[in-house]
């Protein structure tokens, strides 16, 4: 729905903080969901090798889903943020058609292959499993592409809905197939087609909403050039993507080649840093549409970044401070104490610290695009990624939890990378109230807390304290002039849900 007339700092700030509101539940709930749906069945296989390949397949599967799509999705959202109009009448058809075709290809692609890494990891069964899962890309890439019209259009509840919906479905299909094999050693075979069978019910779903909501046209002339035009915006950021999300599933490959059990550690410290992955992933949800309906105005452009960030930060820090001190309780606690290991602190370590530095480049990257400039969101995510493909191969099977540190590594050098795009772009934003002022609370928790762990039966009290400190100095820095209000209001106009 319109709104009318310029919107204050106030009404901006609501706007936003409302939307990733509504993102991150959504997030949380998908997160939750495949966290749920990880513990069944590492408690019914109650195996950690069983439980490993399982992981293995969905691994192997997740990356693969990275390719779909080429830049359509992003293209698709731009436009809708731009040009409404044209997005219905036109682009949205191309993007479905040019989606499904590279879906196609890249399933064949996928079959072709199975043999290959069903003989690398020693799997007979995965040969099957992976010929059943490339069947599902089709409707992963429609999903997709519906899930993209509601981006675009900022209508972010319908967008969590699906979110949600497509995650119910997935993990559903995944416990089915664990439960309920197609043989007596099939159930990656029963995994991969139940999960297929959640894929179509989604797909079929969204695509019902997207004409009841949105009525695009359907059918009509195809252009070419248009659909190349659509390539050149999107690949950059359809190939960074790939560079930022295929390093988790390639590093837990090259793991699994020399132990399943590791995979499965790993692969528990990936969905409990997922949490503070779905803050980030939220605000890229939100900031890209958002800072897109202002790229005509740079100023306020560069304030809807600065507020993206800053929020980002006041969430994520304090997040990742909490898992890095408790670790093994947190992972005890969901998965159980035979997932408890000497490495699995480490690897929750580490990977939190990487979804942190990870922030930096990703937001980073969709505030750029928003403005049409998406060169930085590829090269960033090659420099995170470059040093996973070059090294980990070589190291993983004699120290996975160095593999863990070259990955975190690699996201600190892009998180630097970014903020030199950001200059060079001409796109500097408020660094102290994006990144330095958010950070003072956490440190306040962290200090408390640090105190509290030498205090024995009173290690309790302090963490409530430093949480209690957290808030309010939160509050504090938010409500201060000198704080975000500080950012210059502006005249421009916005929609709004």
């Amino acid at each position: 729905m319109q709104l009318a007339g310029p919107l204050s700092l106030k009404q901006t700030k609501r706007f936003l903080l409302r939307s990733v509101s509504i993102i991150v539940l959504g997030l949380f709930v998908n997160q939750l969901l495949q966290t749920a749906g990880s513990i069944v069945l590492a408690r019914v296989l109650n195996d950690p090798g069983k439980f490993g390949e399982v992981n293995l397949l969905l691994q192997v599967f997740g990356m693969v889903t990275l390719f779909l799509n080429v830049g359509f999705t992003s293209s698709l959202v731009y436009t809708f943020s731009t040009n409404a109009e044209e997005a219905i009448r036109m682009k949205f058809r191309l993007a479905l058609a040019g989606s499904v075709f590279f879906a196609v290809v890249l399933s064949l692609l996928l079959a072709a292959l199975a043999p290959f890494l069903s003989n690398a990891y020693k799997l007979p069964e995965l040969k099957g499993a992976l010929i059943i899962s490339s069947i599902m890309l089709v409707f992963n890439s429609i999903i997709n592409i519906g899930v993209a019209c509601f981006s675009g259009n900022r209508e972010f509840r319908t967008q969590a809905f699906f979110m949600v919906i497509s995650t119910a479905f997935s993990t559903l299909g995944t416990i089915v197939g664990v439960m309920w094999p197609l043989g007596p050693r099939a159930f990656l075979w029963g995994v991969s087609f139940w999960m297929g069978i959640g894929a179509v019910l989604a797909a079929l779903f969204i695509g019902w909403k997207v004409q009841r909501v949105h009525r695009p046209r359907w059918f009509g002339p195809f252009s070419f050039d248009v659909l190349w035009e659509m390539m050149r915006y999107g690949v950059p950021l359809w190939a960074g993507s790939i560079a930022k999300a295929f390093q988790q599933p390639f590093m837990v490959m090259m793991i699994g080649s020399s132990s399943v059990i590791a995979v499965g550690y790993l692969a528990n410290a990936i969905r409990i840093t997922g949490f503070i992955g779905i803050v980030t992933w939220a605000f890229m949800i939100v900031t890209f549409p958002f800072v897109a309906e202002s790229s005509r105005d740079l100023e306020e452009s560069k304030r809807r970044g600065t507020l993206c960030i800053r929020y980002n930060n006041l969430i994520l820090y304090p997040l990742t401070l909490i898992i890095c001190l408790f670790p093994n309780q947190i992972n005890s606690y969901l998965f159980g104490d035979s997932y408890t290991a000497d490495d699995s602190a480490a690897y929750i370590r580490l990977l939190a610290l990487g979804v942190f530095f990870s922030s930096v480049g990703r937001l980073g990257g969709n505030i750029l695009a928003g403005i049409g400039r998406t060169k930085a969101n590829f090269w960033v995510m090659v420099v995170a990624g470059i040093f996973v493909v070059t090294v980990v191969p070589f190291i993983a099977s004699q120290n996975p939890v160095l593999s863990v540190w070259i990955y975190t590594g690699g996201w600190a050098l892009s998180a630097v990378s970014m903020i030199w795009f950001f200059y060079l772009e001409q796109f500097p934003l408020d660094w102290w109230k994006a990144y330095g002022e958010p950070l003072l609370p956490t440190l306040a928790m962290g200090l408390l807390i640090g105190i509290g762990r030498y205090t024995g039966p009173f290690m309790a009290c302090f963490v409530i304290i430093g949480i209690a400190a957290l808030l309010a100095l939160t509050v504090l820095i938010e409500a201060k002039p000198s704080g975000i209000a500080g950012l210059r209001p502006s005249r421009h106009k916005q929609r709004d849900m």
